[in-house]
């Protein structure tokens, strides 16, 4: 035992816990390519000619990820707690890989017609309702594997999500450069999406061995009625909704004044993924730091490091835009800064949320208040901001809105340090 009183039982890394990691690095990897192809897929699979460009079709198209997402969340979430967490990571896993296998393999509009978009509107909505239901069930399979260091094994969460992010930079990168620029076009989308089909098995065949004495909670035996909500169970909902803005206003501090701001660009094509892969090695780089504070939180069960973060994100926004005005170059460094900075507040940050809720609840709880947040804060931000800058006739509007996501995120964790 600690001397707080908590089990010192280490995190393992066993395979089962190996698997929920590939899962997640496999689920967001699928995510990435699609909108990283975006451009491609739109010439393949969409008609020509239309009111709509290609490209603002499939972008609608990666919408119907986010629709879907709130539905999986609700659907997977009770299946995480009923069904256990290792049965519903591989269904999450089996429906991400469905989606990129009918991406790679459906025939073009010139080939099937309708059918095509058809096609590929289904494979979105597998893939955001996969997407709904894998934070959930992995996040709380993680923090059952580890009592005493819940937020440590939580924070493979987000080391996925880089990972993905960079396998699929790095992916894009490689087909741009081997490629010739029609076969990129024609088929560079198909061999990207093939790749993270054939990987599914790779997360799915560990998951399956899951240790027999793992909590309850966890096992795929759990088969328990689902239970009333307890009282606080909304509080802890809208408080892991909150608190998953910040994660939301991080990632668009970063990343979402260049597609708004187009000539504050100084570089596109490989040298803009080159930028972005190395902003993504960057962040790994901080890994060991990571961890350092994911592990003062779960001595300390401090939320100050979180709060901290809140407040510089609120601070930084606005000088770091009107340097990107006067110094377009400086955007290139914008993603890696918000990330480090952010990184006091997501180290410890899906740990935090997931001890919010009680073992038979945690996963509808992780599940809906993670992709509620996704969709409003993420899924609406671009049109948000994009409004903003319409109204206000300025391109640095979007640092009001951030400096206001991180007053209530602030809120939120604050608010809900009382329910752990």
């Amino acid at each position: 035992m600690n001397a707080d009183g908590r089990p010192s039982t280490r995190f393992r890394m066993t395979l089962p816990v190996i698997a929920s990691i590939l899962g997640n690095i496999i689920e967001y990897y699928d995510f990435v390519i699609y909108a990283s192809f975006s451009s491609s897929i739109g010439q393949t699979f969409f008609p020509a000619g239309l009111a709509f460009s290609q490209i603002a079709l499939t972008l609608a198209t990666f919408g119907f990820t986010l629709l879907a997402r709130p539905v999986g969340a609700v659907v997977l979430g009770i299946c995480t707690d009923r069904r256990g967490r290792t049965f519903t990571m591989i269904l999450c896993i089996a429906l991400m890989a469905i989606g990129s296998l009918l991406i790679t393999f459906t025939p073009g509009y010139q080939s099937i017609g309708m059918a095509a978009p058809l096609l590929i509107v289904t494979a979105r909505l597998l893939h955001g309702f996969s997407l709904g239901g894998e934070f959930g069930s992995a996040t709380s399979f993680l923090i059952e594997q580890a009592p005493g260091h819940e937020a440590r094994a939580a924070s493979w969460q987000a080391i996925g999500q880089i990972v993905a992010s960079l396998a699929a930079a790095i992916v894009t990168l490689s087909l741009t450069l081997r490629l010739p620029a029609q076969g990129f076009d024609s088929y560079g989308f198909r061999i990207a999406a093939g790749l993270g089909a054939l990987a599914g098995p790779a997360g799915a065949g560990p998951a399956l061995q899951a240790d027999p004495n793992a909590p309850l909670a966890s096992r795929c035996e759990s088969r328990s009625s689902v239970p009333v909500p307890e009282a606080g169970e909304p509080a802890a909902h809208a408080r892991c909704h909150g608190g998953r803005r910040a994660g939301k206003r991080h990632y668009l501090s970063g990343h979402l004044h260049a597609p708004l701001c187009p000539a504050a660009l100084p570089c596109r094509g490989p040298a803009g993924l080159c930028v972005g892969t190395a902003d993504l090695w960057g962040q790994l780089v901080f890994t060991p730091l990571r961890w350092k504070l994911a592990d003062y939180f779960d001595r300390t069960r401090s939320i100050t490091p979180m709060l901290l973060s809140c407040a510089l994100l609120f601070c930084l926004p606005w000088p770091m835009f009107r340097l990107v005005s006067i110094w377009p170059e400086s955007i290139l460094v914008m993603p890696l800064l918000f990330n480090v900075t952010g990184l006091l507040y997501f180290a410890a940050l899906d740990g935090f949320i997931g001890l919010l809720f009680p073992d038979r609840l945690r996963g509808r709880g992780l599940t809906i208040g993670y992709s509620f947040g996704v969709v409003l804060f993420g899924g609406l931000a671009p049109l948000t901001n994009a409004a903003l800058i319409s109204w206000s006739g300025t391109e640095q509007a979007p640092a009001f809105y951030l400096g206001l996501t991180a007053l209530i995120s602030a809120s939120a964790i604050f608010g809900a340090r009382r329910l752990l």
